[in-house]
């Protein structure tokens, strides 16, 4: 059959691809803003708008793309125009054209940040431990151990440092189906027909739903339905108080790292649920795994039976909670 590794892009299917600003962050940045589901805005002028004339930045966005980037006539019921949802600007050619130019410059602004040290500080307890500046735990060293070995996570989750000793980012930026099940709390599903005409139904198809839509890729979409992006895994227990609940997953199923360690380490061994919507806490308590949502594709050499023992799997999850920055800047008190 067709083979092809596909690398890079952002969203979880990798549809930003980098193709319209050269930078996938950038691509990514464009969507959430005229996303009906998220920000709603009907129209790229009326963000803008608010970039141009109401946010209160330290610096204004003329300041970092140029005098006479906000130089645009905005017709005087733009907040109305901009509150509908179908709603429309009605601009001139040129100030079209200027628009479209400041949305793609507000795009690389928020890649911009995204890359800088604020976002990526590189300030985790494992970076301290790289730089031979703090000591693991014998839980932390003997996860580590079973990352980059027998538990194979460092297979897709690179762990060593790149070439020029540059931090590990724990991905390979590739991507791979788990076999996560459906996840039944999945809001998606009780949206309107107008946003998900498939409800209940309605199967995430991963980078193949994205590369079907391609003319030029579209040969390689069978292969690829379920892979979803393999993301990092550094702030990966980060959360803004210490009750704060995280999902995991593409879809958010595992709410905890000791239940998708467990799945990876188990998904194989353990008998499927009955029912394909049983939710993570139910399958714990059960001893099963549900069916996964796209059954094709799924990887079974890097997971899905891998013979670790509970110590083990709580070893890995001390490992990863290395890796939350945050570490050096409290003077390597935790």
């Amino acid at each position: 059959g067709d083979e092809a590794l596909f690398f890079g892009g952002n969203f979880w299917n990798g549809r930003a691809t980098g193709e319209k600003l050269g930078n996938p962050a950038a691509d990514q940045a464009q969507g959430p803003f005229l996303n009906p589901v998220e920000q709603a805005l009907p129209d790229s002028a009326c963000v803008v708008y608010r970039v141009c004339t109401a946010a209160d930045y330290p610096v204004s966005f003329e300041q970092v793309w140029g005098f006479g980037a906000c130089n645009i006539a905005w017709p005087a019921n733009i907040e109305t125009q901009c509150g509908d949802p179908q709603g429309t600007v009605v601009l001139s050619d040129a100030d079209r054209g200027k628009v479209d130019a400041a949305y793609d410059q507000i795009a690389l602004s928020v890649a911009a940040y995204e890359a800088s040290p604020e976002v990526n500080r590189f300030s985790s307890k494992y970076d301290a431990y790289l730089e031979g500046k703090a000591k693991l735990t014998a839980n932390e060293m003997r996860g580590l151990r079973l990352f980059n070995g027998k538990a194979k996570c460092a297979n897709c989750h690179t762990a060593e440092p790149g070439p020029n000793g540059e931090p590990p980012l724990f991905t390979d930026y590739t991507f791979d189906n788990l076999g996560v099940p459906k996840n039944p709390e999945n809001p998606w599903y009780d949206m309107p027909a107008a946003f998900n005409p498939d409800g209940g139904n309605w199967l995430d198809k991963g980078l193949g739903g994205f590369i079907e839509t391609r003319l030029d890729y579209q040969q390689f979409a069978p292969a690829n339905y379920g892979k979803q992006k393999v993301p990092t895994l550094r702030n990966v227990d980060k959360r803004p108080w210490p009750g704060f609940v995280k999902a995991y997953g593409h879809n958010g199923y595992f709410k905890s790292l000791r239940g998708i360690v467990h799945f990876y380490n188990t998904r194989d061994v353990k008998p499927r649920c009955p029912d394909p919507l049983t939710t993570e806490a139910e399958a714990l308590v059960r001893g099963c795994w549900p069916a996964p949502e796209i059954a094709a594709n799924v990887n079974t050499q890097e997971l899905g039976n891998l013979q670790l023992t509970p110590g083990e799997e709580k070893a890995i999850v001390a490992f990863l909670r290395t890796l939350t920055d945050g570490f050096m800047a409290s003077g390597g008190g935790q």
